[in-house]
C-alpha cells in the first residue's frame, strides 16, 4: 500500500505538519457497531478502523467506514485489551482483495467498564509505537475512546498521532457522524457476531466449571462491580470528579475537590494495582498539608468510610485555617 500512499503524497514525511487541519467522517453504521460491542461487554472492547484518508497541504481528512473486531482469541479484561493480531491482519487481506484503496486507519477501544476518562499510558505508548513504525503506512493514526455508555449514548474522545510528533486530542466539533455504509460492513458484521459467540461459549464454559475459572477473571468482575458502584455515587455526590491514571503503576483513581470558606480539599481516592483483595487508598490535601490518608476497606461500607473521613477533613481544615489566622 504504501507505493499507493506515495503517490497522493500520503504518509511522506515531507508532507506532514505540525499543526494539521483535521477533519473527521464517521459512518453510522460504524458508531451503531460500536455501540452494540459495548453494550453487550463488561470488558475492554476495540477494533481496527478501516477508510480512506486524504491530505492537501495541512488539511486531512480521515473517513472511517468500517471497523475490524478484536478476533475470537482477543484477551482482555476490565483494565486491557490485546486483539488478536493474527485475526485481524487476515481480515484485512480479504478486504483488500474486494477494495484495494482502503487502508487501516487506527483504532477504537473503550473504558467504559473501569471509568477511566482519558488514555492510559500503555494507550499512548502503543499508539505511538504503531505510528512510529516502519510497518504502518501513514502518518497519521486516528484514536477514539469510549470512555461510558449511559444508555445508547456513547461517551468518546478523539485522538490523532502523529509520526514523529506529540499526539493531540481532536475536539468534537471536527468529527462528524454521517450517514453511510461500507459494502464491506455486512462481512465484518458477521466476522464479529462469530467472534463474540466463539467468546461467549468460552465464558459459559468457565462459568460451568467454576473451580477452573480463571482468579484474574473472578478478580477483574469483582473490580468491575466496585468501580462502577463507585462511579455512581461519585459522580451524584462530586459532578466534577475525574477519573485518572497513576503514571508510577498504572492504578485508576478519582480526584475531585470540595471548596471550602478558605480554600479547598484535594480529594484522591485510588485503587489497589494488582489485587482486588487489597483495599483502596483515601488521602485529602488541605493546605498543602495532608489531613487524611487512609485505607478504604471495598467492601458495602465504604462510602460510609469515605464520607466520614470527608467530615474529618473539613474539621481539620478549620482547624488549619484558623491555627493561619493567628
Amino acid at each position: 500500500m504504501s507505493g499507493v500512499l506515495s503517490l497522493f503524497g500520503i504518509g511522506r514525511a515531507d508532507d506532514r505538519h505540525s499543526n494539521p487541519d483535521i477533519s473527521v467522517e464517521i459512518f453510522d453504521t460504524v458508531i451503531a457497531r460500536i455501540s452494540h460491542a459495548v453494550s453487550v461487554s463488561n470488558r475492554e472492547e476495540g477494533g481496527k478502523f478501516v477508510g480512506k484518508i486524504s491530505q492537501n497541504r495541512n488539511q486531512i481528512k480521515i473517513r472511517v467506514e468500517t471497523y475490524i473486531d478484536s478476533g475470537p482469541r482477543v484477551n482482555n479484561s476490565v483494565g486491557h485489551l490485546m486483539p488478536d493480531g493474527e485475526y485481524q491482519e487476515a481480515m484485512f487481506r480479504v478486504l483488500e482483495k474486494f477494495d484495494q484503496d482502503i487502508h487501516y486507519l487506527g483504532s477504537w477501544h473503550t473504558h467504559h467498564c473501569n471509568g477511566l476518562a482519558e488514555l492510559s499510558q500503555g494507550d499512548i505508548r502503543g499508539y505511538t509505537e504503531t505510528v512510529n513504525s516502519r510497518q504502518y503506512d501513514l502518518d497519521y493514526f486516528f484514536a477514539l475512546l469510549i470512555t461510558d455508555l449511559y444508555g445508547a449514548e456513547l461517551r468518546k474522545r478523539y485522538y490523532l498521532f502523529v509520526r514523529s510528533q506529540e499526539y493531540k486530542e481532536i475536539p468534537d466539533y471536527a468529527v462528524h457522524i454521517i450517514k453511510g455504509a461500507s459494502p464491506l460492513e455486512q462481512i465484518l458484521k458477521s466476522a464479529e457476531e462469530a467472534a463474540f459467540s466463539h467468546r461467549r461459549s468460552q465464558a459459559n464454559f468457565y462459568r460451568g466449571a467454576s473451580e477452573h475459572r480463571p482468579q484474574m477473571e473472578v478478580a477483574a468482575d469483582f473490580m468491575q462491580k466496585i468501580r462502577s458502584e463507585d462511579r455512581g455515587w461519585i459522580l451524584n455526590s462530586f459532578p466534577t470528579a475525574q477519573t485518572l491514571e497513576a503514571k508510577k503503576d498504572g492504578s485508576i483513581y478519582w480526584r475531585w475537590l470540595i471548596p471550602l470558606d478558605d480554600g479547598e480539599l484535594k480529594v484522591r481516592y485510588q485503587y489497589p494495582s494488582y489485587s482486588s483483595s487489597k483495599p483502596a487508598h483515601l488521602e485529602i490535601i488541605y493546605d498543602s498539608e495532608e489531613v487524611i490518608s487512609k485505607n478504604i476497606l471495598l467492601n458495602s461500607s465504604r462510602f460510609e468510610q469515605i464520607d466520614k473521613y470527608l467530615a474529618l477533613a473539613m474539621e481539620k481544615a478549620k482547624s488549619i485555617a484558623l491555627r493561619n489566622t493567628k
